[in-house]
């Protein structure tokens, strides 16, 4: 099975083994792939540019110095955000003693799920809206579309069934375009 970021960059298992043995194409390959959607979750999470960059450049250090124990389960994109969320949750207990975490807001323009929603409601309102989602519920919808993972990923980083994934995201984008109606 393959990965597959929504720019067309594959991450397959020779391309994997590839970095696992080294090679120096095969790891900028995984970097083009993960780079960017790592980075816009992780700004999503801590809404300073200059630490987004540093978890991310964090991250692939992880990443590179775990690759000789990766697992092929055909999740390598999944395992990936696991590093990620590692370091953020680092980054969190450094930074914020009391684990407060900055809030989400999405750009309506960048998300495919504000898409359905009425454009002409405003901003705030729906700041408000995600802010009112319980943190298990932002996590789902950051993971979604602003780090672009697939349902499978998001399933495998999570430890819960595919469906159950689909399930609850698609309850909370109903529940998101409702509220937005009213």
């Amino acid at each position: 099975m393959e990965n597959q970021n929504p720019r067309g960059l594959e991450l397959d298992s020779r391309t994997i083994q590839r970095a696992m043995d080294g090679d120096p194409s095969a790891l900028g390959q995984i970097y083009d792939a993960c780079a960017r959607p790592i980075y816009r979750y992780l700004y999503s999470r801590v809404e300073n540019a200059a630490d987004a960059e540093d978890l991310t450049s964090q991250t692939f250090m992880a990443v590179l110095e775990a690759l000789p124990s990766y697992q092929h389960r055909n999740q390598f994109k999944a395992w990936v955000f696991q590093i990620a969320r590692n370091k953020l949750a680092d980054h969190f207990r450094g930074n914020h003693p009391h684990g407060e975490m900055h809030e989400w807001v999405a750009d309506p323009a960048q998300v495919d799920m504000l898409e359905a929603v009425d454009r002409n409601e405003s901003r705030a309102k729906l700041k408000s809206l995600l802010h009112s989602l319980e943190q298990e519920e932002r996590e789902l919808i950051r993971l979604r579309y602003t780090a672009e993972l697939s349902f499978v990923e998001i399933a495998h980083l999570l430890g819960r069934r595919e469906d159950a994934v689909r399930k609850a995201i698609r309850r909370i984008l109903d529940r998101l375009s409702i509220q937005m109606e009213a």
